[in-house]
């Protein structure tokens, strides 16, 4: 199955803790096959996915419930 990775830009400026916890949430999201988190870049995630209605939009969706501000830079 072919997939579907986005990356997002996150504007608050996130910890190593909280990036990781981001990363489990949307990790169990259906469909989502994989996120990456990168210190360094405290305001990026890559999110792997299987092609699915409603993603990415579920994605930021996610994010939004958590209190954070992103929105989707490219696919």
């Amino acid at each position: 199955m072919m997939m579907h990775t986005v990356y997002i830009h996150i504007d608050e400026e996130l910890d190593a803790r909280q990036l990781d916890a981001i990363g489990r949430k949307l990790s169990r999201l259906s469909h989502v096959t994989d996120v990456e988190v990168n210190e360094k870049e405290p305001h990026d995630l890559l999110v792997e996915y299987e092609p699915h209605e409603g993603l990415p939009m579920g994605i930021l969706s996610q994010l939004s419930s958590m209190g954070l501000h992103a929105d989707v830079m490219s696919s």
